[in-house]
């Protein structure tokens, strides 16, 4: 037996992920593995992609002693003689849009997905490959299917339309959407004071616009919705695109907050759009986010959409998901105790604080939660 050689390697947009395919003279895998920051939270995910030589009749429980690759057994592949070796200049790799997940196609043809909501259970690690054809209760890969039969095929389409699309076409991409943003923003907040760019020079286009409204700074993002956030997928199943994209949202008084520290939120809202992707998280209703960099007496920020009370927003869509736009409040230290005291408890905490009077305009306010 030949030692294992790798055919690619290659991580995600954020390097969280590393997408790998590596044979043997017996067997070819995909795998996905977290970074080594990600390592001690995440465990790999392998797919298998086919044989080399005649399946095992049963499960190749010896390779697997031996600590390799197992074999698919014969009844759950459709060569159970053997297929040819891969050729390393015919593979390439799709990453689903969060960066969870991939597929690897082979001669441009789909051969393997490892989804993203598998990264997220242990006892959900499954994978799907093309040449498999059936599976055990308790088998970890299934068959991949003909395309309409199996959604994975759209979604991997979907994925490598998109990647394309930003690839090929990006300038005009985002000068559609760029605009699209400013519009919507300045029908409520007046014209637009300051565009400043948050993506550090990477992929995706992420910009920061500064407007001003009746002494009430509004500072608002654009571009971080482009891509759905990680985890939702599994959190909420068929309901998913309605939680996956977000963009951030902040008012602040004048009257209450110095140029500095408006400024001082505002790189706060730089630092928490790229997290999602950066740490492998996702944002929602009643999230909270620390930070050192806010102003006494609060720690924290809550993010909400129904702190808003203002004039409708009519937020552009991205491949037919809405955007959530969420307003984000300071809050103090036992008010995130608070919010962390039971899950959920950030419903509680935004309920008590809108009943309280408090908006999405930050301004001086009393702590809403008793020491």
């Amino acid at each position: 037996m030949t030692d294992p050689v790798m055919l690619i390697e290659q991580p995600n947009n954020r390097g969280t992920m590393y997408a790998v395919v590596e044979q043997d003279d017996r067997v070819a895998y995909f795998y996905l593995y977290p970074s080594e920051l990600f390592s001690s939270k995440y465990s790999p995910r392998p797919c298998w992609l086919r044989n080399l030589q005649p399946a095992p009749e049963k499960k190749d429980t010896a390779a697997m002693k031996e600590g390799m690759a197992p074999m698919l057994e014969a009844k759950y592949c459709n060569h159970p003689e053997g297929k040819e070796p891969l050729q390393r200049e015919l593979i390439s790799i799709v990453w689903l849009e969060e960066g969870d997940g991939a597929a690897i196609m082979y001669d441009g043809a789909l051969l393997g997905v490892i989804p993203g909501w598998t990264l997220y259970s242990d006892e959900r690690a499954v994978a799907y490959a093309a040449d498999c054809t059936g599976a055990d209760d308790d088998g970890t890969m299934f068959p991949l299917g003909a395309p309409g039969k199996n959604q994975l095929h759209r979604r991997v389409a979907k994925a490598a339309a998109f990647w394309n699309e930003w690839t090929n076409e990006a300038g005009q991409t985002w000068s559609i959407l760029q605009e699209q943003y400013i519009n919507a923003y300045e029908a409520q907040f007046g014209k637009i004071q300051q565009y400043y760019s948050i993506d550090g020079g990477q992929w995706p286009p992420m910009a920061l616009g500064k407007f001003e409204k009746d002494d009430i700074v509004y500072l608002l993002t654009m571009g971080v919705g482009i891509r759905p956030m990680p985890w939702v997928e599994i959190l909420y199943n068929d309901k998913a695109p309605g939680f996956r994209r977000m963009e951030l949202a902040m008012a602040v008084n004048k009257n209450d907050y110095s140029d500095a520290e408006i400024m001082k939120f505002a790189e706060i809202m730089s630092g928490i759009a790229d997290r999602p992707w950066t740490q492998i998280t996702w944002f929602g209703e009643g999230h909270t986010v620390s930070s050192s960099e806010l102003p006494a007496p609060y720690e924290s920020i809550i993010f909400s959409s129904a702190v808003y009370n203002g004039p409708v927003i009519e937020m552009p869509s991205f491949y037919g998901d809405d955007v959530n736009l969420y307003w984000l409040q300071p809050i103090t230290q036992q008010e995130r105790f608070f919010a962390h005291h039971k899950p959920n408890a950030g419903y509680d905490l935004l309920e008590k604080m809108i009943n309280s009077g408090i908006n999405h305009i930050v301004q001086q306010r009393d702590e809403v939660v008793a020491g």
